[in-house]
């Protein structure tokens, strides 16, 4: 399959938009642009063109995908109630990264909710996909626009690299904001539970509708059953072994791991914060790449998969990467980290 390409990152063409509209009412799967990360997306109401989504990705059919929408109206359609503690969360953070675990309407696919019973749904906040969304009166239901397991695409090179001639096509939207996936909360539970933390953080939502907690498998409990994208399989991975540093100033670890496992220097890749650099300068580490300050973890995350696809390119074989306190936006850092070192930590020995 040889895949088209729309270039939408200074206009909106409008014959091109027609297209992609047809496209996506035909049964076609299309890469689209979001502040959080580029999605593959399929019209919920084609249960075919959604086993495309999985078999162009190679994810696992009980990993279920979120419904994107354009407009509150649409939501009436996927849900059977929406809490009041939800229209909080909604007037406060739509349309942004932030996705809502609803139970869903009995007519929903269950291929796209991987047979669960609830719907996850956000309103994405991209002129791009907000435009295709409003003006085709579309639905999509869409992962992150990549091989599953491998970190997700926040350019359209990104996209290409991993799903170019696998799907129809692949909408240029330039790059992404936010840079990892959206905050998603389940409201089907008596106590709203943080299911996988992005930029809106805990607090963030506390705020608005009081407490709430963290799922099980984000502290520390292997997660049985995959209630929203992210929980249950290894995500966001290099192609290299990746090694958590918590003590900075303990670079004797990083060599002495290096000359342990007769790792060759120069596909080797140290990534920390700026403030942190002058502890590695007896480390001659050639591929040194910087996270931003450590008052700035925004622009951190807004780069961590780039920087990660950056080491493919370059044959990186292992990395070593700075941990963060793991609160606020530092939770979300460390759990995209986490789950792309999987759980590996350069410790002591």
């Amino acid at each position: 399959m040889k895949t088209k390409y729309y270039d939408f990152r200074e206009i909106i063409n409008e014959a091109d938009l027609n297209e992609i509209i047809k496209a996506y009412n035909n049964g076609e799967i299309i890469a689209f642009p979001t502040e959080t990360v580029y999605g593959l997306g399929a019209n919920i109401h084609d249960d075919e063109a959604i086993l495309r989504i999985y078999k162009a990705k190679n994810r696992p059919s009980d990993n279920p995908l979120i419904a994107h929408i354009g407009n509150i109206d649409q939501l009436d359609s996927l849900v059977k109630v929406v809490p009041e503690k939800a229209k909080l969360l909604m007037d406060a953070f739509w349309p942004g990264p932030l996705t809502i675990i609803f139970k869903k309407n009995n007519d929903i696919s269950q291929i796209a909710t991987a047979g669960l019973e609830a719907i996850g749904v956000r309103m994405p906040d991209h002129p791009v996909i907000e435009t295709i969304l409003v003006k085709g009166n579309l639905i999509l239901v869409a992962p992150s626009a990549n091989l599953s397991g491998s970190p997700s695409p926040t350019t359209m090179k990104h996209v290409s690299a991993d799903l170019d001639s696998l799907i129809y096509g692949i909408i240029d939207g330039g790059n992404c904001e936010e840079g990892i996936e959206s905050t998603i909360i389940d409201l089907t539970d008596e106590i709203p539970t943080i299911l996988r933390p992005g930029t809106i953080t805990k607090e963030d939502i506390e705020y608005e509708i009081g407490k709430i907690k963290f799922d099980e498998s984000l502290i520390g409990t292997s997660a049985l059953i995959a209630k929203a994208p992210g929980m249950k399989y290894k995500h966001y991975a290099p192609k290299a072994k990746v090694y958590i540093i918590e003590n900075r100033n303990k670079t004797d670890l990083i060599l002495l791991e290096i000359t342990k496992k007769k790792m060759n220097i120069n596909k080797c890749a140290l990534i920390c914060f700026d403030e942190n650099l002058k502890n590695y300068e007896k480390i001659n580490i050639p591929h040194k790449f910087s996270l931003g300050s450590l008052t700035n973890l925004k622009y951190g995350i807004r780069n961590l998969f780039r920087i990660l696809r950056d080491c493919d390119i370059l044959g990186i074989e292992n990395i070593f990467i700075e941990s963060y306190n793991e609160v606020g936006l530092g939770f979300s850092y460390m759990n995209r980290l986490k789950k792309a070192a999987n759980q590996n930590y350069l410790k002591e020995i």
